[in-house]
């Protein structure tokens, strides 16, 4: 059976099994049933909360990914989450509403849902290192508008997942530093950008694609094989 249709066989279970859901607790005190969530649309976090009360993003969960939710995910004293962003919809479905054959090619789908996830954390955290705040703020927003932005008039646009402290954690700057960027941004026409939407004009999205394919590739062609 091909990849593809395994995946949506499974998708689709949780979707019409399942129970939507806004947040769930990764690793509760008492013990929990395994299950998958399903990002059905948007975009989802894992976020851990310190000893001192505060949020930090360790993941991103998009859009037609699965995450597995399980005993012994998260052996910490620490608190571990996953929720829904903004405009977002995401399923919960317990692993043992799951037929034999469901079960059967679940690992399948739900590796290729973990190196996508890898992928990104590796990117992003190469970019913290490159990047001044400006681009790494650019970029982020760029690369979310590639997955989810769709091509309107003279604009390339896509809902606004992000509250400022989300994009404050991911980039691991304060929130005023990230606001002042965003402002910068608006200011100089490179992004508008709204508590509903996020658009980036078709010419500079255009550029902006090039630059960033090309600079990929240079990326590549200088990790020695």
């Amino acid at each position: 059976m091909p990849e593809r249709l395994k995946t949506q066989i499974i998708l689709d279970s949780i979707k019409e099994l399942g129970q939507e859901i806004e947040s769930i607790h990764l690793n509760p005190p008492k013990d929990m049933k395994d299950g998958i969530v399903y990002v059905y649309t948007g975009i989802a976090k894992i976020y851990g909360i310190s000893e001192k009360g505060q949020k930090i993003i360790t993941d991103l969960i998009f859009q037609g990914e699965i995450f597995t939710v399980q005993n012994g995910n998260y052996q910490s004293r620490d608190n571990f989450y996953l929720e829904g962003l903004k405009y977002s919809q995401i399923y919960f479905l317990q692993k043992e509403q799951l037929s034999p054959l469901e079960h059967s090619f679940l690992p399948e789908v739900q590796i290729k849902s973990y190196n996508e996830r890898l992928k990104r954390t590796h990117q992003q955290i190469l970019r913290n290192y490159d990047l001044k705040l400006h681009e790494r703020i650019f970029y982020l927003l760029f690369d979310f508008c590639l997955i989810f932005g769709k091509y309107t008039g003279d604009y390339y646009v896509m809902p606004n997942y992000f509250k400022h402290d989300d994009l404050s954690n991911l980039l691991r700057n304060c929130r005023q530093n990230i606001t002042s960027c965003l402002n910068d941004l608006k200011r100089d026409g490179i992004i508008q950008y709204n508590r509903q939407e996020i658009k980036i004009e078709k010419t500079i999205f255009e550029e902006k694609r090039i630059k960033y394919l090309s600079e990929l590739r240079k990326i590549k062609e200088a990790i020695p094989c």
